[in-house]
């Protein structure tokens, strides 16, 4: 009855399996460097540069999340790019019309902050589903 005695092993909760198998760490890691990314900007070129070099080897639940992060960073990119050169503009505005075309400042004002929001929800969003072992949502942003 009791020859086929098993080591204790820790139970896994609700069917995840181990960090090590599916790369939760570098995740939430690159995450992180997102996170801090809001008031340094450089971490979170790191963090693309590690989600970009991690996803050649990556399958499965990793790739998809290392996919949702590198393409979170560069809709940002791009986002940030375009919002900059409205800001341009509206300088420029400013300049052409003595200071008064500077109202139309709240406009790329209003941009980055939805961008900001968008991006806070993004990460939100990718690490609540690391968290679960899960893939996230949605391959569309």
């Amino acid at each position: 009855m009791y020859a086929s005695y098993a080591p204790y092993e820790p139970a896994r909760h609700h069917g995840r399996g181990g960090d090590a198998d599916t790369g939760r760490d570098l995740v939430l890691l690159v995450y992180a460097l997102y996170v801090a990314g809001f008031f340094t900007g450089v971490t979170a070129l790191v963090g693309v540069i590690i989600a970009h070099r991690s996803r050649r080897y990556a399958m499965g639940l990793k790739r998809a999340q290392l996919d949702w992060q590198v393409r979170m960073f560069w809709y940002g990119a791009l986002a940030l790019t375009v919002i900059g050169m409205i800001h341009l503009m509206v300088t420029g505005l400013g300049a052409i019309t003595g200071g008064l075309g500077l109202v139309f400042m709240v406009v790329p004002w209003g941009l980055t902050l939805a961008w900001g929001i968008l991006t806070a929800w993004a990460i939100a969003r990718g690490v609540h589903a690391a968290l679960l072992n899960r893939p996230v949502a949605s391959a569309q942003f």
